[in-house]
């Protein structure tokens, strides 16, 4: 600055006077209030100069001190004041607080130019809510602050020293020449001032060429000298190149530091000369570009999908590759770690739509070829025994390592092509949940600072081998994640736990018929039809073989993702989605076995298939497969119900984080009531077959019936209900269920139809047979048995024949009631003969009477005894004594009857 074009203002703020021409006293005319009274009557000495002068500089200190306090109590001007730490507005930060920023003294203590400054507040008040961490990054912050500006201030005075001495000198030439020009009375100074420019032009033009020829001269040797003093940062370009090229990354870095170190310093210098270096930016740039191109390399291989994120030995080196070039940009590890979350969503979401349209092609397909007749499949069931090999395991893991090394069919190919299909899309999301577990992994350990704290003390061993200590700073700068960021981060893992759940939800709360607009279903009907996760017309057998197999990843996954616990709602969110799955593989099992159990009597088909012993007289009979179906189906069902809602025992708690608890009470009795209703299910379906035999209730069917029947009664029944009671701590044994007595009406009303059938031959046979003989005018020479008591035996013996293989049991049964039968049927037939009986036909009714009760031997009921006396009394009026000599008189007859029919009529003995 000028010293002469110092205007009045400047010199009195530089004096502290208020007008230039003081006139009265100094307390008056001066703007600094100093007290020089004490001094006034004392004559300046050595020994007092030195007090005076430490007065005086005391009371101007206090006085500078007021003034500056003054200031920083102005409103308008501590708007420009900023908190040295974090270098926002302090007034925003004390109206916060609610101090005045008026004329309080209050605001000094906070504000670091005030004598009252007060550490201790300041940190109290302001910083209250840093954390340690905060604090270390601001104070590291301020201190390279204070360091830069350290540099500037020494910087200017030097500048400003040189230019000071300089115009100094020529200040003193100046002012000695006109010294010695001052005993010149006659000098005049405007026309020497004309002199000496005039002097000066001419003297430029001579000098003009020769100075111009120099200064290029002097330029092109100091261009030249330029270049081979810094020939190593014109070489940057080429040695990066070629550090590339042969992968010397280490070496690279090294380059690009050193030549970073020399661009900085130039830029410095150019600045301070107030000019710039094309040839140094145009050398930087090729250099920036080359770094440019590193710099994606190294971004496409962190973020190739292909690269492993097991191990952190792979990424971490990239890292530290970024963080050497440039400490500048946004922070690598938010900007990888946000990268590879949205990765993740993107190919969750491309995954779901593909996937989709997949399943919803084979859905079509399916619905489009269906046979309307049998669009279920259930031949399979015949292979039940099979298909499931440990009857006695009830864990879903025993289920699916029985259910694994069947290789059959279970289902029409089309419904498994769509099993599989859906059993690849939840394998494809439990593959993407594991690569987001893995990358929360690592996540983890940047947000509590692991990974930083590696790639610091592989900074400091670098920085010593380099030999250079000064660039921890930026590092740490960048490597701590505020707590904002954490918080965005967790944010953004929530997000996409969030989408799984949605996708998930969506798919496994649809029907058929909302799937394709990936809707959930509006209503409820109770049919398979309202599950849209499943293929339509899928039998039980395909289901219970691939529902574990989407289960078991779901379940898995979902627990591993909650216990990360990114977020409190993040494992709720898990929990609920755990639960919706549950209740509706639960429903669709239960939804599937009644439907499947209802359509049962299709697969009977007569044979026998294994044999059973009666609970009470210990006489087997024989069976068909259809109990050992039922009881097959219904256990296993079962097991895997009973996984899905106990699946808590064997899923890991971590952290004390469980997604699965123990079923409520209300979801255990909504699987019992399901369980009653299957039961009586069977029973209907027994009834469907039981119906096509109705014409002709008679028959080798309905024989296998009863003892099904009975079997179901006394075994299966049973068993279903203890497995029900084992698998889930019940005590439906012990319960008076009503569905026994509806299996005992069944009984009776389907032996009652097998007997009425039964009984209508009998009377046929006997009204045929018996309407030929002449009772009043029967004559015989030989007697034997009657053809209506011989035909009619006979048929009990072929009835006889017909149930003792399979249903030996019900032979006494049938023989007791059609005996009783036969017997009240001849009392009534008799009844119109009485006292109208030739002697032979009383003779011949003797020999039938008895030889019917002999032949029936041990099988003989006393009501058909009592029946038969009755009906001979009737025949004889009632004269005993001629009676029994007549029995007397045949019993010879009836012996010979009954030894040469023994052979037919032997079953009976």
């Amino acid at each position: 600055m000028d010293p002469f074009q110092l205007d009045e203002n400047q010199l009195e703020e530089f004096y502290n006077l208020r007008t230039l021409n003081p006139t009265t006293s100094w307390i008056e005319d001066s703007t600094t209030l100093i007290n020089l009274d004490k001094w006034q009557d004392t004559s300046p000495t050595l020994d007092n100069s030195y007090d005076i002068l430490k007065d005086l500089i005391s009371q101007q200190r206090s006085s500078s001190e007021r003034e500056l306090e003054s200031f920083l109590k102005d409103p308008s001007l501590i708007e420009t004041i900023n908190d040295p730490l974090t270098n926002e507005p302090m007034s925003e930060k004390l109206n916060q607080l609610g101090v005045a920023t008026g004329a309080s003294d209050a605001v000094l203590k906070y504000l670091i130019n005030s004598k009252k400054f007060n550490v201790k507040s300041f940190l109290r008040d302001i910083h209250n809510l840093d954390s340690f961490s905060d604090l270390s990054n601001e104070l590291d912050n301020l201190d390279q602050l204070i360091q830069v500006q350290s540099g500037d201030m020494k910087n200017l005075v030097e500048e400003n020293f040189t230019k000071y001495v300089r115009i100094k000198n020529r200040l003193d030439k100046i002012y000695n020449q006109f010294g010695e020009m001052k005993g010149n009375e006659s000098l005049d100074v405007d026309r020497l001032n004309e002199k000496v420019d005039e002097s000066i032009r001419i003297t430029n033009l001579k000098l003009k060429p020769l100075i111009d020829t120099s200064k290029k001269i002097e330029n092109f040797k100091s261009g030249k000298r330029f270049i081979e003093e810094n020939k190593r940062f014109f070489n940057l370009p080429r040695e990066l190149k070629k550090k590339l090229i042969h992968k010397d990354y280490s070496s690279f870095i090294i380059e690009y530091t050193n030549g970073l170190k020399l661009y900085q310093e130039f830029k410095v210098r150019s600045d301070n000369a107030g000019k710039s270096l094309r040839s140094i930016e145009f050398i930087w740039n090729e250099v920036e570009n080359i770094m440019k191109l590193y710099k994606e390399q190294i971004w496409e291989k962190l973020l190739d999908p292909s690269s492993k994120l097991e191990s952190q030995e792979y990424f971490l080196p990239l890292f530290s590759k970024l963080l050497d070039l440039d400490n500048t940009e946004e922070n690598p590890i938010t900007k990888w770690i946000f990268m590879q979350l949205s990765t993740l969503e993107t190919e969750l979401k491309e995954c779901s739509t593909n996937m989709i349209s997949k399943i919803l092609s084979s859905q079509k397909n399916i619905l489009d070829n269906a046979d309307t007749e049998e669009p279920v499949n259930m031949t399979p069931y015949l292979s039940i025994n099979q298909f499931f090999q440990q009857s006695n395991q009830t864990t879903l893991a025993s289920v699916v390592s029985a259910v694994d090394p069947f290789q059959d069919l279970t289902d029409f190919p089309n419904i498994v092509e769509m099993w599989l299909l859906i059993l690849k899309y939840i394998n494809q999301v439990d593959d993407i949940c594991n690569k987001f577990i893995e990358l929360w992994d690592h996540i983890e350990k940047f947000l509590d600072g692991t990974y930083q704290n590696m790639l610091l003390n592989d900074k400091r061993k670098d920085n010593i081998l380099i030999g250079d200590s000064n660039t921890m700073e930026s590092y740490k700068f960048i490597l701590n994640l505020d707590q904002d960021v954490k918080v965005k981060i967790r944010t953004n893992g929530e997000t996409f736990i969030k989408l799984v759940s949605e996708k998930l939800k969506v798919f496994f709360n649809s029907s058929q018929e909302s799937l394709p607009m990936m809707k959930p279903a509006e209503k409820e009907s109770g049919l398979p039809s309202d599950y849209g996760f499943v293929p339509p017309n899928a039998n039980g057998l395909s289901s219970l073989r691939y529902l574990p197999k989407i289960m078991k990843p779901l379940l898995e996954c979902s627990t591993q993702l909650a216990q990360l616990n990114i977020t409190p709602k993040s494992v709720d969110i898990l929990r609920n989605l755990a639960s919706i799955i549950i209740s509706r593989c639960v429903g669709l099992i239960s939804s599937i076995k009644l439907r499947d159990i209802s359509n049962f009597y299709k697969l009977e088909n007569w044979d026998v298939y294994k044999t059973g012993s009666d609970r009470d007289s210990n006489i087997e009979y024989e069976i068909t497969q259809f109990p050992e179906i039922v009881r097959c189906f219904q256990e296993y069902s079962l097991s895997i119900i009973r996984d899905f809602l106990f699946s808590f025992e064997r899923l890991p708690v971590l952290n004390g984080i469980s997604i699965v608890s123990y079923p409520s009470k209300q979801l255990l009795t909504g699987v019992e009531i399901q369980q009653i209703i299957s039961l009586e299910a069977v029973l209907e379906s027994i009834l469907k077959n039981a119906a096509k035999d109705k014409d002709n209730p008679r028959s080798a069917h309905t024989i296998l019936t009863l003892t099904n029947l009975q079997y179901i009664r006394e075994v299966t029944f049973p068993q279903i209900l203890q497995y029900f009671d084992d698998a889930f701590e019940a005590r439906i044994t012990e319960k008076p269920l009503e569905i026994f007595n509806l299996l005992s009406k069944m009984e009776s009303s389907i032996f009652g139809n097998y007997l009425s059938d039964l009984k209508i031959t009998l009377r046929d046979i006997l009204e045929e047979k018996f309407k030929e003989i002449d009772w009043p005018g029967f004559t015989s020479n030989s007697f034997r048995a009657g053809d209506y008591i011989l035909e009619a035996l006979m048929l009990l013996v072929t009835i006889h024949s017909e149930c003792f293989r399979i249903g030996p049991q019900l032979i006494n049964k049938i023989i007791k009631e059609t005996q009783i039968f036969i017997a009240r049927y001849l009392f009534e037939a008799f009844k119109p003969y009485i006292g109208n009986l030739s002697s032979d036909g009383l003779l011949q009714v003797t020999v039938d009477l008895q030889f019917f009760q002999k032949v029936l031997g041990p099988l003989l009921e006393k009501d058909t005894q009592a029946t038969l006396t009755a009906c001979l009394q009737n025949c004889f009026q009632n004269d005993i004594t001629r009676m029994n000599r007549c029995i007397q008189e045949t019993e010879p007859i009836v012996s010979a009857n009954f030894t040469r029919t023994s052979i037919q009529f032997a079953a009976f003995h």
